[in-house]
């Protein structure tokens, strides 16, 4: 079985603001104790929109996304 991947949090740039959170369309992300964490990776559908929200730069996304049109 293949390894899922997911972002990665970088915690020394997270400031804790919880714009990704409000923003995760899955609710993966959490606060918890004022760090951030994946809560439940097992929901990540890989949208990228917690790197995209994200106005530190502390989350990525490893694989760039791009969508057929």
């Amino acid at each position: 079985m293949a390894k899922k991947v997911l972002p990665v949090i970088n915690k020394s740039k997270c400031t804790a603001c919880g714009l990704c959170v409000d923003a995760c369309p899955e609710e993966v992300l959490a606060l918890i104790n004022g760090e951030l964490v994946l809560e439940k990776p097992e929901d990540c559908i890989y949208c990228a929109i917690c790197e995209e929200t994200c106005p530190e730069n502390a989350v990525r996304c490893e694989f760039e996304i791009h969508w057929a049109s």
